[in-house]
C-alpha cells in the first residue's frame, strides 16, 4: 500500500484550532454531497471547485496527494460501478472543519448483482472555503474482503461467531 504523507502548516492548525467566528461550511458540505451523489454517472466535475490544489485524502486503503491525483482516483474507481448512492445522515460544522456520517449503497459493474452497503463518516478541514483535508472511515473489510467470493462467507462466519 502506497501512502503519501500530510503535513499541516501552523497556520492550518491554528485556523482548525480557531475557526473563523460565524463563518459556516454549510454550502460547501451540500455542494460536496451532491457531488458524491452524482459520481456513480462518471461525473468528477463537480469535485474540482471544492477541493484546494494541495488537498490530502486517505481512507483505508490508500492516501493521495493533490487535486489531480484525487479526481483521477474517483474517475478511475467509479467507472467500475454500475451504481452508487449515498445517504447522508448527519453533517457537523464547526467553521473549519465538517463532519459527515453516510451509508455508501454501490452495485459494481460485473458482479452478481449484488448490493453493497458500507456505512461511513467523512472529516474534512477547510481553509478559504476549500477541503485541504479528507479522510474516510469504514470498514474495509465490509466493502471489500466480505464481498470476494468463499473469502466473504468466512469472514462473515468469523463475525457471527464472535457477535455470539
Amino acid at each position: 500500500m502506497k501512502t503519501a504523507k500530510h503535513t499541516e502548516k501552523d497556520s492550518d492548525i491554528a485556523s482548525a484550532v480557531n475557526p473563523p467566528t460565524g463563518e459556516s461550511n454549510t454550502d460547501l458540505a451540500d455542494a460536496l454531497k451532491r457531488a458524491y451523489c452524482s459520481l456513480a454517472t462518471g461525473n468528477t466535475s463537480e469535485l474540482g471547485p471544492l477541493y484546494s490544489e494541495d488537498v490530502y485524502f486517505e481512507d483505508p486503503s490508500h492516501g493521495i496527494q493533490g487535486k489531480a491525483a484525487l479526481i483521477e482516483r474517483f474517475h478511475h474507481l467509479y467507472s467500475k460501478v454500475d451504481s452508487c448512492n449515498f445517504k447522508f445522515h448527519q453533517t457537523l460544522d464547526t467553521g473549519g472543519e465538517i463532519f459527515l456520517a453516510w451509508t455508501m449503497i454501490l452495485r459494481q459493474r460485473g458482479q452478481s448483482g449484488e448490493v453493497i452497503r458500507v456505512e461511513g463518516a467523512s472529516f474534512l478541514k477547510v481553509r478559504n472555503n476549500r477541503i485541504y483535508y479528507h479522510r474516510d472511515y469504514f470498514d474495509l473489510g465490509a466493502f471489500v474482503y466480505e464481498n470476494v467470493p468463499m473469502l466473504g462467507s468466512i469472514i462473515k462466519r468469523i463475525k457471527q461467531r464472535l457477535a455470539s
